[in-house]
């Protein structure tokens, strides 16, 4: 029997219970989609990284004899050691007018367990004396390639035709970017090849040489053990980088995407699971005072405490199994989705979906247990009704007068349903309180998912339409003289501005902090590539010092005035010292900035270019880009408008994911809000009854209940935009690294969409109660109980 009773109570009130499961299941659905996702991704990682021996450690010379790596191979703490050809070659495609680009890295089929090994996907590696590549799958799906194509390369200034043996993945490339200032992946365009060492010193007119160097440590060395003496080693070869596995750049993204997994797994269904157990217990709460009588019948009729109180624990098991069972179902079909994007992001072989009985009884026991202690708590007051005691109406409790009682003034500003309903907030503190949390996280979710969406749109306007003015980046293969350089690019047609660009691989030291990255020189006078600061004034580059982007002050714990010990392995004299002139922010890479002729002087090598910038004619870039596409001294030709474009698709994607987050915060303001009114309905039906019978229509009734929400909205919309910047301060920090550093700002039209979205959950939950008055039967209410 008090089985069905409950089944005729949820029924009774289904859309408040549905609004209670639906939360329930939203933390369900995050909670199992998200760890399944992270566990995925974690153990095709972990599996790829050791069955392939990933590296410990990454070195870049400029040149070095392979002969010299015994030396290396001596250094107590290194395991394996191997010496490797890197070079970034152009990729000419007459079907394709975009910028695309391969990294041939050389392997050495000697090896038996190589480092970074390449697992073979498609036909076979290049043979011994084959001058033939393997390439890295996705740019040949990408792209519609088949075995034994040729790709046609641009290699010291003339076509070279490779034959593609075969496609392969290697752990070095997870996630395929082509520098820093790339967020993500573009295999049509950028991806690497692999070839064997003989074929492509020969290639490149590089015998017996090596330009990059990875190794694996010993069990109990860490990196900083051998450091000190591989960079001793190193120096004298033009060392340009060492870092350790945990900042290579691949792995970078892929952790912090599987940290933010870790922290969103734990926090996210915590969140929404304590808001469903706290609207249970309140309706809980709730149900057992109205229903005292029927307590007091059945402990009279014969039924123990035990009986009365499993019956009413039994709301709480029927909302966490079914709320548990449907999110997890639907956080693993959702997980197989996220899983199918991660594959289109991260090259990891065995990355696939996979269906979890442990997050899904996870998820079970979570939604139960806090069903359960959400039910217990708000049901324990049975124990202690005797039945004579809950036969009848509890005792009014008296009411002492409200804060606006002693302030005619503002009391004046309310109606009657008005006071009526900021006395029934004030009055029952812990039902508002947890109403205003509720608004408050509402509107703050949305606001700070939408302000992150509109960041990433300001991160890349800022970077390519205030900071890059240029039309077109020309990088070189080797530094050239800049002056030489000016007078060609200027004679060409269509030109209406040309800037040299010095970009120097540079180490700096702060006390014991060390920090590789790239310093820019800049030109005094430049125009099409300007710096800006918080404020978003125009800086101008020092002609003594050095400008430092946040992130890096970040990590050498600087600050302006300080001074900078720096050594590059294009200085005829290292290392040498400057003072930083002013610390600024860096939304995309992280860099140093400094007057080009300063930079120049003090490497002592000359009027030096690596790049060049170019304001051109759009009419003109095809000419321009066709008349360089062979010269063996240029590398990289940049268009800033494609640029712009693959971004704003990127933005588009991550936009759709941040909307659906958003509408998810609004379904939860909705059960709060609603389920809020509800109770109040239920507390106050006799009293609304009554002003219905004394002539008041159905809005002036519907006046008391919605004062109250609309009172506590605006309060909990307002507490939430100081906790929108909070929330935006803990995202910001938790996705910074060194490809992109995220600002807490705060975007009003973000703010506005939220105060729209929240005043929608609470708008649609007072309809919801409008129904429920206009079929309230006022008989039924006001007549006597027996």
């Amino acid at each position: 029997m008090l089985w069905l009773k409950m089944i005729r109570d949820i029924k009774g009130n289904i859309i408040a219970y549905l609004a209670c499961m639906i939360v329930i299941m939203i933390g369900l659905i995050s909670y199992a989609s998200i760890s399944i996702s992270k566990d995925n991704l974690f153990i095709a990682q972990e599996q790829f990284y050791k069955h392939y021996n990933f590296a410990d450690g990454f070195a870049a010379v400029r040149t070095m004899p392979y002969a010299q790596l015994r030396k290396l191979q001596n250094i107590e703490g290194v395991d394996q050691l191997q010496g490797r050809l890197v070079k970034d070659v152009r990729v000419i495609m007459p079907e394709r007018d975009e910028n695309i680009y391969l990294r041939l890295i050389s392997i050495d089929k000697a090896e038996s367990n190589p480092i970074n090994g390449v697992k073979l996907i498609k036909g076979s590696f290049p043979q011994e004396e084959e001058r033939s590549i393997l390439l890295a799958d996705k740019f040949y799906t990408a792209n519609h390639l088949s075995l034994n194509d040729t790709i046609v390369m641009v290699i010291d200034g003339k076509k070279v035709e490779l034959p593609l043996a075969g496609t392969g993945q290697s752990p070095e490339y997870v996630y395929a970017i082509k520098d820093g200032q790339s967020i993500a992946p573009e295999p049509e365009n950028f991806e690497v090849a692999y070839m064997n060492y003989e074929e492509m010193e020969a290639l490149f007119n590089e015998e017996g040489m090596i330009n990059n160097i990875i190794f694996t440590l010993k069990p109990g060395f860490t990196f900083a053990d051998v450091e000190g003496k591989i960079e001793t080693e190193l120096k004298r070869y033009g060392m340009e980088s060492l870092i350790p596995r945990k900042d290579q750049l691949s792995n970078v993204m892929l952790s912090e995407e599987l940290n933010q997994l870790e922290n969103m797994s734990k926090s996210v269904p915590v969140l929404f699971l304590t808001i469903s157990t706290t609207i249970l217990y309140i309706m809980l709460k709730r149900l057992v005072e109205s229903q005292r009588g029927q307590i007091g019948m059945f402990k009279a009729l014969g039924y123990r405490t035990r009986e009365i109180l499993v019956h009413y624990m039994s709301f709480g098991l029927f909302i966490g199994f079914f709320g548990g069972v449907t999110g997890g179902l639907m956080g693993t079909a959702l997980s197989m989705s996220l899983t199918k994007v991660y594959q289109t992001y991260y090259s990891l072989p065995d990355l696939t979906a996979r269906f979890s009985w442990k997050y899904f009884l996870y998820g079970m026991v979570l939604s139960i247990f806090f069903g359960l202690a959400a039910a217990f708590q708000g049901a324990k007051g049975v124990l202690k009704l005797q039945p004579a005691d809950a036969m009848h109406p509890p005792a009014p409790v008296l009411q002492k007068k409200t804060f606006f009682d002693y302030v005619p003034a503002l009391w004046s500003i309310f109606t009657v349903q008005g006071r009526m309903a900021i006395r029934n907030v004030l009055r029952n503190r812990g039902r508002s309180f947890f109403t205003f949390i509720g608004i408050m996280f509402t509107f703050s979710m949305m606001g700070a998912l939408l302000s992150m969406n509109g960041l990433m749109d300001i991160m890349v306007k800022d970077q390519f339409t205030k900071a890059q003015k240029h039309d077109v980046k020309i990088s070189f293969t080797q530094p050239l003289d800049g002056k030489s350089v000016l007078r060609e690019i200027k004679s060409m047609k269509g030109v209406k501005r040309v800037e040299p660009m010095l970009e120097v691989p540079v180490t700096l030291r702060y006390k014991h902090y060390k920090k590789d990255i790239v310093a820019l020189g800049i030109t005094e006078d430049a125009e099409l590539y300007k710096i800006f600061d918080k404020n978003e004034n125009e800086v101008k580059i020092p002609k003594e010092g050095v400008l430092v982007s946040e992130r890096v002050a970040e990590k050498l714990r600087i600050h302006t005035g300080d001074e900078l010990q720096v050594e590059s392995p294009w200085a005829k004299d290292s290392p040498f010292y400057i003072v930083v002139a002013g610390v600024i922010p860096q939304y995309m890479g992280v860099n140093v900035y400094m007057n080009q002729d300063t930079l120049n002087s003090l490497l002592r090598q000359g009027d030096m270019a690596t790049s060049i910038l170019i304001a051109v004619e759009n009419s003109e870039i095809p000419s321009l880009k066709e008349e360089y596409r062979l010269s063996k001294n240029v590398g990289i030709i940049e268009e800033r408008q494609k640029s712009i474009d693959k971004y704003e698709e990127l933005m588009a994607t991550s936009g759709y994911s941040m909307w659906i987050m958003s509408i998810l915060a609004v379904v939860t303001g909705f059960a709060i809000v609603y389920n809020s009114s509800i109770i109040t309905l239920a507390e106050r039906k006799r009293e609304l009854a009554s002003l219905r019978v004394m002539g008041l229509t159905h809005e002036e009734v519907l006046e008391v209940v919605s004062v109250e929400q609309w009172f506590i909205g605006i309060l909990g919309i307002l507490a939430g935009i100081p906790l929108t910047y909070v929330m935006l301060q803990g995202i910001s920090k938790g996705m910074n690294n060194d490809i992109f550093t995220i600002p807490a700002i705060v975007d009003p039209s973000a703010l506005l969409l939220a105060f729209i979205g929240t005043v929608l959950a609470i708008g649609s939950a007072q309809g919801w109660v409008k129904r429920k008055i206009r079929k309230m039967d006022l008989v039924e209410v006001l007549k006597e109980r027996e």
